[in-house]
């Protein structure tokens, strides 16, 4: 059962991530995601050129146009920012609890929510497009894609998110439902694993939607696509199909204000 030391009670926030966007958030979060739009029809098209790609591109517009919440979550700068203060042996400003959401309100509550919204757009310019790409794989009916394609490539990274945590590295991974909607899908930072050798497995993760505790992943990629039960389930996000790990380098945690 390897593990990283890192403590979802200790070394995650306290508090959950729900977070209220200003419509210049909201709007900013759509746009990093469009930016990265053409990247991820490329890929899907793969060798059938232009023409392909540009039958698949107005899909992703339309996935990425539908209404993001006033309400939502930066799940990827949370998992980020808590990663770079384990990798950097520093104390995470974590919060007092469940609600105690930072607001704009303080010097330390700004500084924080600015820190981890800055992280949460860093997560989202460097896996976009894979988790794009990824989405256009499951859902458009191209000979080559389909839920078999995305279980060969969870497979690959079962053996990738081992390597990392091996090393005492938690890493961010980021989660892909049947949802048709990016955002829908959801980051943690993985911390541990169980591999049971006949192709089950347990990850272990720190999942900011159900702070304080570890949770759960538990992986099935015997049969034709990926099966896993989730001890934080999503019913807008739908039951797992893949997961990959990020692209994720360490940053300098800032110095924060006194709370």
């Amino acid at each position: 059962m390897p593990r990283t030391g890192f403590q979802a009670e200790v070394n995650g926030f306290a508090f959950v991530n729900s977070w209220q966007l200003d419509k210049g958030e909201s709007d900013h979060m759509r746009q990093t995601l469009t930016g990265s739009a053409g990247q991820a029809s490329n890929s899907a098209a793969g060798g059938l050129g232009g023409l392909l790609s540009n039958r698949i591109a107005p899909q992703l517009e339309e996935w990425i146009d539908a209404a993001l919440p006033d309400y939502y979550g930066m799940c990827g700068g949370m998992a980020f920012a808590a990663a770079d203060h384990f990798a950097a042996g520093v104390p995470l400003p974590r919060g007092r609890g469940y609600d105690d959401i930072p607001q704009d309100s303080t010097p330390h509550g700004r500084a924080l929510r600015d820190y981890l919204w800055e992280r949460q757009i860093q997560s989202l310019q460097l896996n976009a497009p894979q988790l794009l790409h990824w989405m256009l794989m499951l859902h458009l009916p191209l000979p080559f894609a389909g839920p078999g394609w995305l279980l060969d490539r969870a497979r690959e990274e079962w053996a990738e998110l081992k390597r990392h945590i091996d090393t005492g590295h938690p890493w961010p991974l980021c989660l892909i439902g049947s949802s048709i909607s990016p955002f829908d899908n959801h980051q943690v930072l993985a911390t541990g694993y169980d591999d049971h050798g006949d192709g089950t497995g347990v990850i272990y993760v720190y999942d900011m939607n159900s702070p304080g505790k570890e949770q759960t992943i538990t992986i099935d990629t015997r049969f034709g696509q990926l099966a896993a039960v989730e001890s934080v389930p999503n019913a807008e996000r739908g039951p797992l199909r893949a997961f990959f790990c990020e692209r994720y380098e360490p940053a300098p945690p800032p110095t924060l204000p006194d709370a």
